[in-house]
């Protein structure tokens, strides 16, 4: 392998283990949002500000940010709304 390849193996194991744990931090939070412990707008503002933070919204998209929020938040009211 060259030195090329293996960096860009690098990069895309970090980008993937970003993209896990901001799936898992949404779904945390949304957890935690329908227990009434933390307030739902103010989840999904600080998660979409961290996706933007770590180049994810660059990396793969708003589209896709924005689905992985649905996902996670799916049966409270608007997610995408306040997202946008």
């Amino acid at each position: 392998m060259t030195q090329e390849r293996e960096f860009r193996e690098t990069r895309r194991a970090v980008a993937n283990a970003k993209l896990d744990e901001f799936r898992q931090q949404c779904w945390r939070l949304a957890i935690l949002s329908r227990r009434g412990i933390v307030d739902r707008i103010a989840a999904v503002d600080l998660l979409y500000e961290v996706a933007i933070g770590h180049a994810l919204v660059r990396a793969i998209g708003e589209d896709r940010i924005e689905a992985i929020l649905a996902e996670a938040f799916a049966g409270t009211n608007r997610v995408l709304a306040e997202v946008a």
